[in-house]
């Protein structure tokens, strides 16, 4: 019995030197049955002359520019595979990382899909820069995020999966849903998944939503079929900052995404908001106060009360902080003395390391 055709879409931007990169640890994995698709969002760098060069190895298509999220739904649509693989054009991944993943996803069939850990790293690759495992602790920022979402967990030495290519060590692999953990932060790097096709359904990533679609996608994704985590780094994220990334959104408008994701995933979902209404509304409090900071900060005093005045209506019993926003608020050019406060307080902590 043949093996199941993998499809790897990655989408890619400006990106020529990156996402050839990204190509090449494609071609390394130990698992053959794949077909490469690189869907180019516009690029003007030569991208296309690049992916050209790769000839029928990879199948190379390009569109208007519209955002990674449109560009992966076209990766969607153009696969053949029964099982789909994400990458983004400036990640990598370890040689048996897809190998290691349809094992998993033959062995629990009932799942939608698997993910991992990751490593994270600065320089020209992972062998000549900084780099650091387990990626995804960084993501469990608060308490709650700390909570184990999963139903039940085994060491991978006791499946008794076949996996030809070496493996680093033994991990923990775990499976549940992660659908009610996903409110609190991220649990997904896209690069590390591996999707069954037939689980997608009418599913698709949010093409709107460019900081938090994938989140989403993720979240709905295990409610509906459920995952498991592999704890073990199959994909190496490259930390930069160039200037199609995620991060030089400003932080007002990801904070606003954010809020209107949780809008229209969990508040809107009445099952589980009657039974987590706290919880949901303490998470969206907290957010639409950073919000309403970063308004301020930025001259934006209008809209800074409309997010306060909706953290009111959430939680009555306000904070220090959230009074003295709300008095700034009233203020015209208040950002001016916020970030003087700001300024001083992180000065009065220098003052006190030094003593």
């Amino acid at each position: 019995m043949s093996n199941p055709l993998v499809s790897v879409i990655i989408p890619t931007y400006n990106r020529a030197a990156l996402v050839r990169e990204a190509v090449e640890s494609v071609l390394k994995q130990t698992y053959r049955e794949i077909e490469i698709i690189v869907i180019d969002d516009g690029s003007t760098d030569d991208t296309a002359a690049a992916m050209q060069a790769y000839g029928n190895r990879i199948r190379y298509s390009r569109r208007p520019h519209a955002g990674e999220n449109a560009a992966r739904n076209v990766g969607f649509k153009q696969a053949k595979g029964q099982y789909l693989a994400l990458l983004d054009s400036d990640d990598l991944w370890e040689p048996y990382k897809i190998e290691l993943q349809v094992a998993l996803l033959k062995k629990f069939s009932d799942v939608g899909f698997t993910f991992s850990n990751f490593a994270i790293f600065r320089g020209a690759s992972p062998e000549s820069g900084a780099c650091h495992g387990d990626g995804i602790a960084t993501w469990f920022e608060h308490e709650q995020a700390r909570r184990d979402p999963y139903r039940w967990r085994q060491q991978f030495a006791s499946l008794g999966l076949s996996v030809g290519a070496p493996l680093p060590r033994d991990f923990t692999v775990s499976g549940g849903d992660i659908y009610g953990a996903s409110l609190f932060c991220p649990h997904v790097l896209p690069s590390t998944t591996l999707i069954r096709a037939s689980a997608l359904g009418t599913l698709r990533l949010q093409e709107f939503d460019l900081t938090c679609g994938d989140w989403e996608f993720f979240a709905r994704l295990s409610k509906e079929r459920g995952c498991v985590y592999a704890d073990l780094e199959t994909t190496f994220n490259r930390s930069h900052e160039d200037a199609v990334r995620l991060t030089r959104v400003d932080a007002s408008t990801q904070l606003g995404r954010r809020i209107a994701m949780i809008d229209r995933v969990w508040r809107a979902d009445r099952p589980f908001y009657s039974h987590h209404r706290d919880e949901v509304d303490e998470v969206q409090h907290r957010l639409l106060l950073q919000a309403a900071k970063q308004q301020l900060l930025t001259g934006r005093g209008a809209q800074a009360r409309a997010s306060l005045k909706r953290a009111k209506a959430l939680r009555t019993d306000a904070s220090m902080e959230e009074s003295m926003l709300r008095a700034l608020a009233g203020i015209p050019g208040s950002g001016l003395l916020l970030m003087a406060l700001r300024a001083s307080v992180h000065g009065m902590r220098r003052l006190a390391v030094r003593e």
